[in-house]
């Protein structure tokens, strides 16, 4: 069966969100930040401050220098849960194939669905046009074979389209667009393609194994393959829509102190298994990013064959990550730490399990409840007690 996927990006999603709130706003710049703290990070901008230059992941201090007088929104996390939740749902009535993913992004796999819904493209406009219609909001729609494709047909078209990639179109389709719409290809990494010549990607897709192994490592293969439009990942839907829980800090001054870093690494360790016992999910994979003094960001991440929930573990696959992240010898001004490949399969003690890890989980639960009654607060790992950072 022939695969049709569409991929939907609700572009400046957090801000059409508060739009929709507040109609007032529409037209008029403004950046979803957490004010009051002079080293937060910007999460959201309206397209009028995009314009003018405002972009996601700026301090608000750089901000409110270059556009004085900007409204600044407090970010409310729920609304946008209702919102994603509302968009989640209009999306599920034609396909039961739907990955969520935060700040509106969404994928289906509509293969099959010809019978009940019409042709491919038809579906994927309506699909666009339900959206709008039930939740507001028109977000640009890519449709193409797979997801890696339908991602990249947005990129193009955004923040307002819909582009439709035929199947085995898909290496034309890529030939002429910039190497930098690829997912996972970041700012370092364009660049230096650029110093190889490799600025659009039909450069980096003609490359033969050795020459692109060559350049690029063992990576490589991965990279010409992703600018050739093969991409075999399915579409992972999560039953509750949910298919990551991401948490992050800003520091207060930028820092390579390995103590200060690791402290805060286990802070959002704790938070992030927290929340996923609470739902009672475990993850397979542990994605850290750090974003250094210069801007520059590093994302890494490690992926378990059996699931982790429990802080002890988090931490430690954070801190590895960490580790190999501090090679770079910069200065790190924020660390976010995100978990994916959600399992509902965090239950009952397994009494085949290792002594110590039956030991570990007994702990965690008592843990747990004790700050489920008297707070995070009352329980707390000594060496986070040393300098306790201040939040974000």
């Amino acid at each position: 069966m022939e695969r049709r996927i569409v991929h939907l990006n609700i572009a400046h999603f957090y801000a059409s969100v508060e739009e929709i709130c507040d109609p007032g706003l529409k037209n008029e710049p403004f950046v979803v930040a957490k004010g009051g703290r002079s080293r937060t990070v910007v999460i959201d901008v309206s397209r009028p401050a995009y314009e003018e230059g405002a972009r996601r992941g700026m301090s608000l201090e750089f901000v409110q220098r270059r556009l004085k007088g900007i409204r600044i929104i407090a970010p409310r996390e729920e609304l946008y849960r209702r919102a994603e939740n509302r968009v989640y749902k209009l999306a599920s009535r034609f396909s039961p194939a739907v990955e969520s993913l935060p700040g509106g992004h969404l994928f289906l796999d509509i293969s099959g669905m010809g019978r009940l819904f019409g042709r491919p493209v038809d579906l994927a406009a309506r699909i666009r046009r339900e959206i709008n219609d039930g939740a507001g909001i028109l977000p640009v729609a890519g449709l193409a074979a797979n997801k890696l494709v339908s991602k990249v047909a947005t990129r193009v078209v955004r923040p307002d389209g819909f582009v439709a990639v035929s199947p085995g179109d898909e290496r034309n389709f890529l030939r002429h667009q910039t190497v930098s719409l690829l997912p996972g290809i970041g700012k370092k990494l364009s660049e230096r393609m650029e110093l190889f010549g490799i600025t659009e990607m039909g450069e980096l897709a003609d490359l033969t194994d050795p020459e692109v192994s060559a350049l690029f490592g063992k990576a490589g293969p991965r990279l010409r393959d992703a600018a050739r439009g093969i991409d075999l990942n399915p579409v992972a839907p999560h039953p509750s829509g949910l298919v990551r829980l991401r948490t992050q800090r800003v520091l207060d001054t930028d820092t390579i102190d390995q103590t200060v870093l690791r402290l805060h690494l286990y802070l959002l360790a704790e938070d992030l298994g927290a929340r996923l016992r609470s739902d009672n999910l475990s993850a397979r994979r542990v994605e850290l990013s750090v974003v250094y003094t210069d801007s520059e960001r590093v994302e890494l991440r490690v992926t378990f064959r059996e699931p982790i929930h429990l802080d002890r573990d988090l931490f430690a696959a954070a801190e590895g990550l960490l580790d190999r992240a501090l090679a770079r010898r910069v200065r790190v001004r924020s660390l976010g730490l995100s978990v994916s490949s959600l399992m509902l399969e965090y239950g009952p003690l397994d009494i085949f399990a290792p002594p110590e890890s039956a030991k570990q989980e007994s702990l965690q639960r008592t843990i747990d409840k004790i700050r489920g009654r008297f707070g995070r607060e009352a329980v707390r790992m000594g060496f986070t007690l040393i300098r306790q950072p201040e939040e974000a």
